[in-house]
């Protein structure tokens, strides 16, 4: 079991993965929330609205995400972090397993 971190620049777009990845039963459960971003950008710092999702599935998944990720993102390159679950509810797993299977 993991989750992918994926900052998006907006929320359309997180929408838009977050709906392809539930119905190719890659993820489970996609949960978005929105953000801002703070960055290095030529001298100065520059903040940025966007969305950041919380992607959660099995490791069977993680390269066909990827791949759906990088073709929908509209700008610049995507951050695409896998965590490693130390420990996750037998319930909420066997779902996982389930939805994504």
């Amino acid at each position: 079991m993991i989750f992918i971190y994926v900052p998006c620049q907006n929320l359309d777009t997180a929408k838009t993965i977050a709906k392809i990845l539930v119905e190719k039963r890659l993820a489970g459960k996609v949960d978005i929330m929105p953000t801002n971003s703070f960055s290095r950008e030529n001298e100065g710092v520059a903040e940025v609205a966007g969305a950041t999702m919380i992607i959660m599935t099995i490791d069977k998944h993680v390269q066909d995400i990827e791949d759906i990720v990088r073709e929908y993102y509209q700008d610049g390159v995507p951050c695409m972090a896998t965590i490693s679950l130390y420990r996750l509810n037998r319930d909420f797993k066997d779902w996982l397993i389930d939805v994504t299977s």
